[in-house]
């Protein structure tokens, strides 16, 4: 009984082993098969080998294998334009504070206020601004940065071509 089961454990590995192979070689029986050329010395440049097979999508087009999706480049959506414009006019809040004190107290009042924001740094100078179609929750976080002594331009926005 020792001896079978000291010979039955390799076995049963061996056996998952190699049914775990011809799964492989079951579920992949198109793998491109690698054939020497005429002359193995020729070393061919990529512009060589895309005149022999051609582009990729008719070389997969040849093959006709099941279960390839082309990748998807162009889309086209279909818009219902039917009824009125309701185009929303944008306006955009510019804050320049000459100081990092001024910066961090109009950051508190943007986080107070839930906004989104860019910072940009330009040269020596930190410009906020801030892009939204309320143009009374602007008018009021101007309000309140002038409370701190910060200058921000409340305007239209448009966007430049």
């Amino acid at each position: 009984m020792r001896r079978a089961a000291f010979w039955l454990f390799p076995l049963i590995a061996f056996a998952v082993a190699l049914f775990i192979v011809l799964f492989l070689v079951q579920i992949n029986p198109s793998a491109p098969k690698i054939s020497s050329g005429e002359n193995e010395n020729d070393v061919i440049s990529s512009e060589g080998l895309e005149e022999k097979i051609g582009s990729w999508i008719s070389h997969f087009s040849s093959t006709k294998e099941s279960g390839y999706f082309y990748p998807v480049n162009e889309i086209t959506l279909k818009l219902d334009m039917g009824g009125e414009n309701t185009a929303l006019e944008l306006y955009r809040l510019t804050v320049k504070p000459k100081s990092s004190d001024e910066l961090l107290q109009a950051k508190e009042e943007l986080k107070k206020s839930t906004l989104p924001y860019v910072m940009q740094n330009q040269e020596d100078m930190m410009i906020l601004t801030i892009d939204s179609t309320d143009q009374f929750q602007l008018q009021s976080l101007v309000t309140k940065l002038k409370t701190y002594q910060i200058t921000a331009t409340l305007s239209p926005y448009t966007e430049e071509k």
